[in-house]
């Protein structure tokens, strides 16, 4: 199953939609007929606020749990649910927020959420209880893996973290040519931006501190002057 979770403006109640195969038709050969794909609301409708949006999330390593955190954007209140898809029932886990930003991959070697956090941190989040309320703990990654250069940082881009297995990642991130003038008026422009890819591993030391494993490598690739907005969505197969 696909679970998709949109924002509806204004005073509307959020979507949360679920796409899966139709069953067969009564009286029909289970294993003759073709299923096709649709899209139907979840029962339990998402308990948020008006005017709260969601930040980031992630799934349980139960594979059948998502983890959310909302931001209200006028009193800037932080809360945390939890939506259980195999019985389709909400759990609040109090107020406060995951440590990243988007999306966190559960990574079984660290036993832990990764994601990116705004600051241009890494960091390693310890997995919430599906139960009750929760305080993250997390570790981060000492050194900055993207806004290395603040008055350089994302023009019209941002940086997306991508999970390849076994405790690797990868960072996509663009950001402006060092011999460009970066201009806030220009900022749908993508002429003069660069594409950073930095691949990486994850591992502690024996202090139990997050650092970068030593094959850490990135390449760098100019973008087209005639793309006038692009944003980073990487995918690992």
């Amino acid at each position: 199953m696909l679970y998709a979770l949109s924002f509806r403006q204004w005073d509307q109640q959020h979507a949360f939609e679920v796409m899966s195969r139709d069953p067969p038709s009564p009286g029909g050969d289970p294993a003759s007929s073709t299923k096709s794909w649709s899209w139907r609301s979840v029962p339990s409708p998402p308990p948020f606020e008006e005017h709260e949006w969601v930040t980031s999330y992630a799934v349980d390593p139960d594979g059948c749990t998502i983890f959310m955190s909302v931001l209200h954007n006028r009193n800037l209140k932080r809360r945390i649910f939890s939506f259980d898809t195999g019985r389709s029932e909400w759990r609040f886990h109090g107020e406060r927020a995951l440590p990243f930003q988007g999306q966190g991959y559960y990574d079984s070697t660290l036993d832990a959420w990764v994601g990116l956090r705004e600051d241009g941190y890494v960091c390693a989040c310890q997995v919430a209880p599906r139960s009750g309320a929760m305080r993250p703990e997390w570790k981060i990654v000492k050194e900055k893996m993207f806004h290395k250069v603040p008055e350089r940082k994302r023009a019209a881009t941002y940086a997306t973290l991508t999970y390849m297995g076994n405790a690797r990642f990868c960072l996509v991130e663009g950001v402006v040519r060092e011999e460009v003038e970066y201009d806030k008026r220009a900022l749908g422009d993508c002429d003069g931006c660069m594409l950073h890819m930095t691949r990486f591993g994850l591992r502690y030391t024996h202090k139990g501190e997050l650092q970068t494993t030593i094959d850490c490598t990135t390449s760098s690739y100019s973008l087209s002057k005639h793309i006038t907005h692009f944003s980073p969505v990487a995918f690992w197969m």
